[in-house]
């Protein structure tokens, strides 16, 4: 029988607990629409997350996002036949503290080589969307930090990831509070090493790029070290949380992850499981991590090797239990489930459009060419903010003083990447995915 998350079976009974849950514990876990999230412009996205590092990792909660109900808008009114790509339903402003979906800011970035001279500028923009879909509860959990930390030389690095939990929202919650704040912590560790460490030239990138990869896998280890305690909230404390979500727990409880980190000229691409990172360039798709399914060649003989196998029941699953090899969490199910993630490191280019990140309630039903075209065209179609261009527009910026380009920031009532993340949703949900379904879109020209 399968569990909340079609990501696990479990035989011998369906690990169901919202009978035990109060009535608002199920409220708040339930998700009955979307609706946009606040801008987080530059600078104060920069400063909350310097405030979110500060916070103690392993009391938990400190390191979320902070929310606060938004501003009215014209996409956001009421009227009498609401889209939803553009309302939110009746119920959407109980679950801003979990945040169904989210719409974001733009911002501007001056390559390091021209920061003298401002000659050029790697924009980014973003927006996302969850959906529940046909899934009861909500397990999915999407983490937009922009400036999340500062590199060694001062560029600032830029934090987005889904993740899509198992068992239960714990681990996946768990990430979308905690990930970046630990991996803040791992970078500025790194930077510190290499700064003492003084590189020749020759090697510097190299360097800079073993740094990202040990702190990342680092990150992922921690996380996954505090999943056995992880509250459904988020939280992972000892002892047990006392919030009206703790002690829903089950047998099998984990999370996939990919993380996308934009840092100058480079998309770090972090995956451990069967969520995915596609990058359009050039109008075709560029697959940036490589699902982590049972039955892939090497992961199959991964699993044999430590003593476990892959049972073909309802697809491939390891021990017939989960349909992923790679997860954060699932202490019961190791050593077979590993939590080690795959690296990639892209160096952009003038012909990258955009980057796509989602759980497999998207991939499912949509392949790689389709999610890229469909964003790509809905990127290109949208329109810059009347009155001004929309921050991070593609252009670049110019100074008659020289001076390095200032982050900007601007606002569409419906910014083209929220439209973008909300089609490829909906056309997810249209196909019958079971699954619940996250979605975030990347606008690598910055056209908002």
């Amino acid at each position: 029988m399968v569990m909340a998350s079609a990501g696990v079976n479990m035989p011998g009974g369906d690990g169901d607990h919202a009978a035990a849950a109060t009535q608002e514990c199920r409220l708040r876990r339930r998700r009955r629409g979307f609706s946009p999230r606040r801008y987080v412009p530059a600078a104060a996205a920069s400063e909350e997350g310097d405030n979110n590092n500060r916070n103690n990792v392993a009391g938990g909660g400190g390191g979320g996002e902070k929310r606060s109900r938004p501003a009215p808008s014209a996409s956001a009114s009421p009227s009498p036949s609401p889209s939803p790509s553009t309302s939110a339903s009746s119920d959407a402003s109980s679950d801003r503290e979990e945040g169904c979906s989210s719409a974001g800011a733009a911002a501007r970035l001056p390559l390091p080589s021209e920061a003298s001279t401002a000659a050029a500028v790697w924009p980014v923009a973003f927006g996302s969307v969850s959906l529940a879909g046909r899934m009861r509860d909500m397990e999915d959990a999407v983490s937009l930090r922009p400036s999340f930390c500062t590199w060694l030389d001062g560029s600032p690095m830029h934090f987005f990831a889904v993740f899509d939990g198992h068992g239960g929202p714990h681990v996946s919650a768990l990430c979308r509070e905690q990930m970046h704040v630990i991996l803040a912590e791992e970078m500025a560790a790194e930077a510190a090493a290499l700064r003492q460490r003084q590189p020749e030239a020759a090697t510097a990138a190299e360097e800079e790029e073993r740094a990202w990869r040990a702190a990342l896998s680092r990150s992922f280890s921690r996380v996954d070290a505090l999943a056995a305690v992880a509250c459904a909230c988020g939280r992972a404390t000892v002892p047990a949380c006392r919030c009206p979500l703790s002690g829903q727990t089950g047998a099998i409880i984990g999370s996939t992850a990919v993380v996308a980190l934009l840092v100058r000229d480079r998309l770090v691409v972090s995956n451990c499981g069967d969520s995915r990172a596609v990058l359009c360039r050039a109008g075709d798709p560029l697959p940036l991590s490589s699902d982590h399914k049972p039955d892939r060649p090497d992961e199959k003989a991964r699993i044999e090797a430590a003593g476990g196998r892959v049972v073909y029941l309802n697809g491939p699953r390891v021990r017939g239990i989960l349909a992923m090899s790679r997860a954060l969490g699932d202490k019961y199910l190791k050593p077979e489930v590993i939590c080690e993630p795959d690296i990639t490191i892209t160096e952009r280019t003038l012909d990258d459009e955009c980057l796509i990140l989602a759980s497999d309630g998207m991939w499912d039903v949509i392949s790689n060419e389709t999610a890229s075209g469909v964003a790509r065209q809905c990127l290109e179609d949208g329109s810059p903010t009347s009155g001004r261009r929309a921050a991070g527009s593609g252009e670049a910026a110019s100074s008659s003083t020289g001076a390095p380009a200032a982050a900007a920031v601007g606002q569409e009532s419906e910014p083209r990447c929220y439209r973008a993340a909300a089609l490829l949703a909906r056309l997810a949900l249209g196909r019958e995915s079971s699954d619940n379904i996250s979605v975030v879109v990347i606008d690598l020209k910055g056209r908002g």
